[in-house]
């Protein structure tokens, strides 16, 4: 279980960050609900999206956070790139069948199918990586419980836990940050129970750009690479 728990939230805090900020006045709870609404309304429709990331890690056992800058592309339903430094050092990509994370400076594969006898706990952490890129209000919802809504500097901060208690075993809180003028995505948020963070902040958006799919897909230059399958461990 501890391996287990330790994948998936390594996967998870590749994917998500922290909103570090001073504490700003909370909204009527009308309000909340109304600019989430709005912004799950939007989300509904982009069919691609692009954005340059800057990902920062905060640690207790580190006296300074780490920081590495990528690119994420998005196309719905759910497909994902995510691609941390430069040269690439870190990327995860979401396929139609599985979750593959990519070490290109070790030249290993990790590799994470789906299939319908998925351990439920697994299942919560593939709903963890697309926080921030839900296309589906309902699911949301069902996903996250929202505490609270803050306006800060122009922005919205929502804040979530996750519904689900064997999610919350690996991870206590969510915060979204989205612009008030256009409800366009500025930065997510993960807390873990360990008191860490990470912390997304999204530049240079593009709104259903024009996109190719081999993003998503396996890439012929890892042929021959190293393969690990972490949840075949479990068994």
């Amino acid at each position: 279980m501890n391996a287990f728990l330790s994948s998936a939230r390594s996967i998870a805090a590749l994917l998500v960050v922290t909103v570090l900020s001073p504490a700003p006045a909370v909204m009527a709870a009308d309000a909340s609900d109304q600019a989430l609404d709005r912004w799950l309304e939007q989300q509904a429709g982009i069919h691609t999206w692009s954005a340059d990331v800057l990902q920062t890690r905060a640690l207790p056992s580190l006296s300074r956070p780490l920081e590495t800058r990528g690119r994420v592309w998005f196309a719905v339903p759910n497909r994902f790139r995510w691609q941390l430094g430069e040269p690439a050092r870190t990327v995860a990509v979401r396929t139609a069948d599985e979750l593959m994370v990519v070490y290109p400076r070790l030249q290993q594969i990790e590799r994470y199918p789906f299939s319908d006898d998925l351990d439920p706990e697994w299942k919560q952490v593939l709903a963890l990586l697309d926080v921030g890129l839900p296309s589906d209000a309902p699911a949301f919802y069902a996903s996250y419980e929202v505490l609270k809504t803050e306006s800060l500097d122009g922005a919205w901060l929502f804040h979530l836990r996750p519904a689900s208690a064997a999610a919350r075993r690996m991870l206590d809180a969510v915060r979204i940050q989205v612009a008030q003028s256009d409800y366009r995505l500025l930065a997510t948020e993960l807390v873990f129970p360990d008191g860490s963070t990470m912390r997304n902040e999204f530049n240079h958006h593009e709104i259903d750009p024009p996109m190719d799919p081999h993003l998503f897909e396996f890439s012929s230059e890892w042929l021959g690479w190293s393969e690990v399958r972490p949840l075949e461990k479990r068994k």
